[in-house]
């Protein structure tokens, strides 16, 4: 009985110190903190964002990096968020695109309303 006790409290003690630790949450602001991914983003690097207003509408565009040899298809959508931190109009449709090896893409979407002040760029691969 005390056997099975140690065996089992060395085996926890084990498993819990082969754990790795979560990766630290992107700054506040950062580009980085303007992306989710829904998944895993393999070979996929996010680049330059640019965000600006034109005539009162919210516009962004954003940089992918294809890192891998092979080409990759993804699907995005940007939600777009008012001051308070909320969504200000409806989720937009999942768009699909694909990019070719070693190849930069740039997405670029406009705020379909003038309330928007923030947004979030969702990332998934199939």
């Amino acid at each position: 009985m005390r056997f099975k006790f140690v065996a089992i409290s060395a085996f926890a003690l084990l498993a819990s110190g082969c754990a790795t630790p979560p990766p630290p949450p992107p700054a506040p602001g950062s580009a980085a903190s303007k992306v989710v991914a829904m998944g895993e983003l393999k070979n996929i690097a996010i680049g330059n964002m640019r965000v600006a207003r034109e005539n009162g509408f919210m516009t962004v565009g954003v940089q992918l990096c294809n890192t891998d040899k092979r080409n990759k298809t993804f699907y995005y959508r940007f939600a777009w968020l008012g001051a308070e931190g909320f969504p200000v109009a409806d989720e937009e449709v999942w768009k699909p695109q694909l990019i070719y090896g070693g190849q930069n893409s740039f997405l670029q979407s406009i705020a379909p309303t003038p309330k928007a002040v923030d947004f979030r760029l969702e990332l998934q691969t199939p």
